[in-house]
């Protein structure tokens, strides 16, 4: 859970209005592994691999040092860096930015569930994943891009998907995991903490 002084922001959910008005009503959002985003090939907005963390740096800002000798290697081109989370883990992602863009960012999406009241649901859903994860560690937080995070690789994405600004909850096993189903959560009625805005009429489109 986070720590007291954690302060979230307003949060939104952009999907199709059949899905965010269960959210609303029955307060349902689904969990789903983080291999999950492995698989959508066609979806390049959410396709990634969650379970390992890449990271290119230029060269010239890489000290390398022979072991045996102490002296310094020079790099040839960038250096990559790769971080393995080690097990599979659930997942549940919102935007913390309302951008007409992300409509067409996130495939099919014609509305937007906007969480006016954070602390209140967000509190929920850890209290109510908590019944079915027993014993694992459950956080959430901002994404960081294309540097570390202090909750480790899984709060961490490559830079291409900064305009997201995602919200990651995350929770981990107590054990390794390699495959683990999806499922659903109700956390009641949140009509008085959030609400369903449509899609703006007229399409953005975004330079580069």
């Amino acid at each position: 859970m986070p720590p007291p002084a954690f302060v979230r922001p307003k949060l939104f959910r952009y999907s199709e209005h059949q899905w965010l008005i269960r959210s609303l009503m029955l307060g349902e959002f689904r969990l789903v592994p983080a291999s999950y985003y492995g698989e959508l090939l066609g979806d390049s907005a959410r396709h990634d691999n969650e379970l390992v963390r890449e990271n290119a740096v230029p060269g010239e800002k890489v000290t390398i040092t022979h072991v045996a000798t102490g002296r310094p290697i020079k790099a040839i081109g960038d250096v990559v860096f790769r971080d393995e989370v080690g097990t599979n883990y659930y997942t549940l992602s919102f935007s913390s930015a309302f951008d007409p863009f992300l409509f067409d960012e996130f495939a099919g999406s014609n509305a937007c569930l906007v969480i006016h009241e954070p602390e209140e649901v967000c509190e929920r859903i850890h209290f109510y994943a908590e019944q079915f994860l027993q014993r694992w560690s459950g956080i959430d937080g901002a994404v960081a891009y294309g540097r570390e995070h202090k909750y480790g690789p899984t709060f961490v994405k490559d830079w291409r998907y900064i305009v997201q600004k995602e919200w990651r909850f995350a929770w981990m096993p107590p054990e390794k995991a390699d495959i683990l189903p999806p499922f659903c959560i109700q956390i009641g009625n949140i009509e008085r903490y959030a609400e369903i805005v449509p899609r703006p009429s007229e399409k953005v489109s975004r330079a580069g």
